[in-house]
């Protein structure tokens, strides 16, 4: 079963519980590890991570990853029961909170549905056709729900509105007075629930004293810009058949910007207002069909409301009834629309708070039941990103502000490099570091570094239009220094471009391969396999070792012609820097103060574990794991090796039966893994990248490294460290790593 690709993840389950049911408490580790890093965990998997965390003492790591399986699934009576056994204690108050709602929930929706039926809100009149109506339900949340009010009551609205406010037994005093005033000003029309309904029930209440006219339902941590509200009315009339309208948003889920699908910080009430301008400048009364609009503003016609009717509310008292809603719309032919020329802040969660995910996760499955294709549906718009292109013209209108350092790689490899380097870059200039990715076929995308703008940029640069519009992009952008990753995979006329801004350009030296890759391909058969030295086919690949006639500008090529006019080579971690240094001189190095590596403590295990630090699948970091595996089996060895990463095919890797793959590690996770899975040297499976990673690693937990030394010898070994020539084929590669993995684990055990 674990080698069955289809029943994989069933048997670590279940080999997770049998070990902790027999007391191996680091196998149960191992097996519960992987599942959580498959790429949907269940709330379980982090449970059973959890409970075998705490069997081998490490207690902080288990509440850490009960609080995972809480937040993944807090209606799991399993994660609520071990919550309340031995969770800390804030634990326990939360999972008795969340059983007690969800049994208040399952006994008092029938009393509320009666309620709903039979209730008859005061007449306070029809109102007027053609006034839009907007309904508020407020809770909780005083800053934000004033501040949400008092952009209603602002001119610039330019729409005669009718405000409608539910307060829906809201806990906060200040909150209450401060609505009475405003009825009493008569700024809005105050209904007051007795006992907290919900969304769907107050919304319902109100929309009887709504009996014309459109309808927007917001949230009361919405903050409409000045003339939005106007505008989506414009909008929900510019075509037939429009039944529902949302905006774009920072928290909009489909229509969020500038990241689709998360939560984007909320801006300020003016960066609101600039957003909303830039949408409309660049999109201006255009809409895109969404499976379902989103509850937080949505603009209701009355056409689709009279058809559609009330909101449900079976979902008790937030969380989907919206997303029905709209999709009974569709089912009596309305179209849900984002207006991408329109953009409302949204802060989103204060009403329910900690217990918004239970609230969610129970009425996506009643949405589910009812609705059975429609999370298909949205995986699929998400993927698709019809949104994409509106969110794109929004940014292209506001480049970057700020000293920008401007990354630049092909797809593969280098991405990878780029992405980490901007994570180490981000906050160190005025504005985050840019990320320019160019893919085959002419496209080249630029991201922030986290989810700030830009995040759907795309020029193709094949034509001369795509390229000057990213070179007016870049110049708008203030960049101040461009850092080439892979500069040889780049095209020579985005290469002119990024010359041709004026910043100054540092070739990125991290990933070396466009530098110093072999001929031939490593991984074949040996030649010479009883002999010390590289092989004669090894050997004809070499990499680069012969110093100053093998620079850039003497192997003629425009490309490399071009790159001798780069500032510097910027070594990114210690391997690179000692090669840099032995390539092109000290005066060619920019060299970065590095940050201090501070020791921490690290328990070694006999025999002990070697960690293979893996962030980026690799197929020759496979064929030299495959081999590893072979060689430490010839030596009978009880030694185990973890990868602690993903592999291009992980299985292949793991047939030998002593090599482990971990799964995706992020780099705050290293050293909860190095002391759980009792790890007592590492190594990095690269010839030409990726070396920082775990030389810092080793040298933070004085933990023995072996790694491929392409400084030849430049680079001051740790004791006990185990350098590789870099030609060396994978069987020798793997046998002298087996070898000096072996002989320590001896000497450990001996001593």
């Amino acid at each position: 079963m674990l080698a069955d690709p289809d029943r994989h993840f069933g048997a670590l389950a279940l080999l997770a519980a049998e070990n902790l049911e027999r007391g191996d408490d680091a196998a149960a580790f191992r097996y519960a590890d992987r599942l959580c890093r498959r790429p949907q965990p269940a709330a379980r998997d982090y449970l059973l991570r959890s409970e075998a965390s705490r069997r081998m003492g490490f207690a902080d790591e288990a509440v850490l990853d009960l609080a995972r399986a809480l937040e993944r699934d807090p209606t799991d009576s399993a994660v609520l029961h071990v919550a309340l056994n031995w969770g800390s204690a804030e634990q326990k108050r939360a999972a008795a909170r969340l059983i007690e709602a969800e049994e208040y929930d399952l006994l008092s929706a029938p009393r509320r549905r009666a309620e709903a039926l039979r209730a008859a809100p005061a007449a306070l009149g029809r109102g007027n056709p053609a006034e839009l109506s907007v309904i508020v339900p407020v809770f909780e949340g005083y800053d934000a729900t004033r501040a949400c009010f008092e952009a209603l009551f602002a001119k610039g609205q330019k729409a005669p509105l009718r405000i409608v406010a539910v307060d829906d037994a809201s806990p906060n005093a200040p909150l209450r007075a401060w609505l009475d005033q405003q009825a009493a000003a008569g700024r809005i029309i105050l209904l007051r629930n007795e006992a907290n309904r919900g969304f769907a029930a107050s919304v319902n209440r109100a929309l009887a004293l709504c009996p014309a006219g459109d309808v927007i339902l917001l949230n009361a941590d919405a903050l409409p810009p000045p003339a939005s509200l106007a505008r989506l009315s414009e909008v929900a009339h510019s075509a037939p058949g429009i039944g529902t309208i949302t905006p774009l948003s920072n928290n909009g889920e489909y229509a969020s910007f500038p990241a689709p699908n998360v939560v984007n910080p909320l801006p300020t009430a003016a960066e609101v207002a600039r957003l909303d301008r830039l949408a409309q400048k660049a999109n201006g009364s255009d809409f895109v069909d969404l499976p379902n609009g989103i509850g937080f503003c949505l603009y209701i016609t009355r056409a689709c409301l009279d058809a559609v009717g009330a909101l449900p509310e079976i979902y008790g008292r937030g969380y989907g009834e919206d997303i029905e809603f709209c999709l009974r719309a569709r089912e009596q032919g309305f179209r849900n629309v984002c207006a991408t020329g329109i953009y409302v802040g949204h802060a989103g969660g204060r009403s329910f708070g900690p217990e918004k995910r239970r609230l969610v996760m129970r009425n996506l499955a009643l949405l589910e039941r009812r609705f059975p294709g429609y999370r298909l549906e949205s995986a699929s718009f998400l993927e698709a990103d019809p949104l994409r292109a509106a969110r794109a013209a929004i940014e292209t209108l506001s480049p970057v502000a700020g000293e920008t350092v401007l990354l630049v790689c092909a797809e593969g490899a280098s991405h990878f490099m780029a992405r980490e380097r901007a994570r180490e870059l981000a906050g160190e200039t005025g504005a985050g570091p840019l990320l320019c990715a160019w893919a085959p076929g002419g496209r080249v995308a630029l991201r922030g570094a986290g989810e700030e703008a830009p995040q759907s940029l795309g020029f193709k640069i094949d034509v001369p239009a795509g390229l000057r519009a990213l070179s007016g992009y870049l110049r708008a952008s203030g960049i101040v220094r461009i850092e080439l990753f892979d500069p040889l995979a780049l095209p020579l006329p985005l290469l002119r471009a990024l010359f041709r801004l004026g910043a100054p350009v540092d070739l990125a030296g991290g990933d070396l391969e466009w530098a110093v890759a072999p001929a031939t391909p490593f991984g074949g058969p040996c030649r010479t396999p009883d002999e010390a030295s590289p092989c004669p086919t090894c050997a004809d690949g070499a990499f680069l070792a012969g110093g100053e006639d093998e620079t850039l500008s003497k192997r003629p090529s425009p490309q490399r012609k071009l790159l001798a006019q780069a500032r510097a080579i910027r070594p990114l971690d210690r391997m690179a820097e000692s090669w840099a240094r032995r390539m092109f001189g000290v005066s060619c190095v920019a060299v970065e103060a590095a940050p201090d590596v501070v020791p921490a403590p690290h328990a070694r295990h006999v025999p002990g574990v070697l960690a293979v630090i893996l962030p980026l699948p690799d197929a020759q970091a496979d064929r030299l794991l495959v081999a590893l595996g072979r060689a430490l089996a010839r030596r009978d060895s009880t030694a185990r090796v973890v990868a602690l990463g993903s592999c291009v095919d992980d299985f292949a890797v793991m047939a030998s039966g002593n090599v482990f793959v971990a799964g995706a590690v992020e780099t705050g996770e290293y050293e909860r893994l190095l002391r759980q899975y009792e790890v007592s040297a590492v190594m990095t499976p690269y010839r030409t990248r990726l070396f920082g990673r775990a030389d810092r690693l080793s040298r933070r937990f004085g933990l023995p490294q072996a790694f491929f030394d392409l400084s030849m010898g430049e680079l001051p070994r740790g004791a006990g460290d185990l350098a590789l020539d870099p030609r060396f084929c994978d069987a020798k590669a793997a046998a002298q790593i087996a070898d000096w993995f072996c002989a320590r684990a001896a000497g450990s055990a001996s001593s």
